[in-house]
């Protein structure tokens, strides 16, 4: 999986994204609220289990190959 765009927004705790993926229907998410970053979508087409901190490996490769 690899994220291909993302959106970012402020929020009354801080900042959340919102980032698409090349793989149709699945989104990588944090809500801005202090939570986790977490998948969003049809995990079904998911072949591998990603933690919070594989999420975040793929965002900081978009982040610096951008």
């Amino acid at each position: 999986m690899k994220v291909t765009n993302i959106r970012y927004f402020r929020t009354n705790k801080g900042v959340g994204y919102q980032c698409k993926t090349n793989i149709e229907g699945i989104e990588i998410w944090n809500d801005g609220n202090g939570g986790a970053t977490y998948v969003d979508g049809k995990f079904k087409y998911l072949t591998k289990e990603y933690t919070e901190w594989d999420l975040e490996d793929l965002i900081d490769g978009y982040e610096n190959n951008s």
